[in-house]
């Protein structure tokens, strides 16, 4: 009778290591070819992103939605509102407070910048008492999408909004007391 040797290779043995060695190839060479393909970003575009980003933080934005879409960018606000507005719901602390009105700031410069187009026209005349009529300020809807959203938004932030309302009148009123 025959012994079984558990060093030889058999059949099966040698099927499988040639199918997974194959796999193996296959993986690298698709690894590989992955590698070759992904565009590694250059100086340049490394500089407009880092220009964009100082000119965002300029204007009050944070700089992470340097290099999004505009609908990548309002996502993005609107997770950042909503998690400060549940901080500040949850806890309602001078830091938390903080950032709601930095969160609800940036996010209507935002929405003043990409949806609202702000056009000023110059009256002629004077009022009756001899100043310069104001001018007419004519404030133009870019995306109707994006003002619904932005109603959608400010509704559901209603009860953080009118907390904010109170503490700034609070904050008013003793400042009055003080000049007093």
């Amino acid at each position: 009778m025959n012994s079984i040797d558990p060093t030889s290779n058999g059949l099966y043995y040698n099927a499988t290591q040639a199918a997974a060695n194959q796999a193996a190839a296959q993986a690298m060479a698709q690894k590989a070819e992955k590698e070759k393909n992904v565009k590694k970003p250059a100086f340049a575009s490394m500089v407009n992103k880092r220009q964009e980003e100082n000119l965002l933080a300029s204007q009050g934005l944070p700089p992470e939605i340097a290099g999004l879409s505009q609908e990548d960018a309002l996502v993005f606000l609107k997770d950042q509102l909503d998690s400060a507005g549940d901080a500040l719901s949850e806890n309602p602390s001078g830091q938390s407070l903080e950032n709601y009105k930095k969160a609800v700031s940036q996010f209507v410069k935002y929405m003043q910048k990409n949806n609202f187009d702000l056009e000023e026209r110059k009256r002629p005349g004077r009022t009756r008492t001899g100043k310069k009529r104001d001018p007419l300020v004519l404030v133009q809807t870019i995306d109707k999408k994006l003002e619904q959203l932005n109603y959608d938004i400010w509704y559901n932030h209603l009860d953080k909004l009118k907390l904010l309302e109170k503490i700034h009148e609070i904050s008013g009123l003793v400042v009055d007391l003080t000049a007093v």
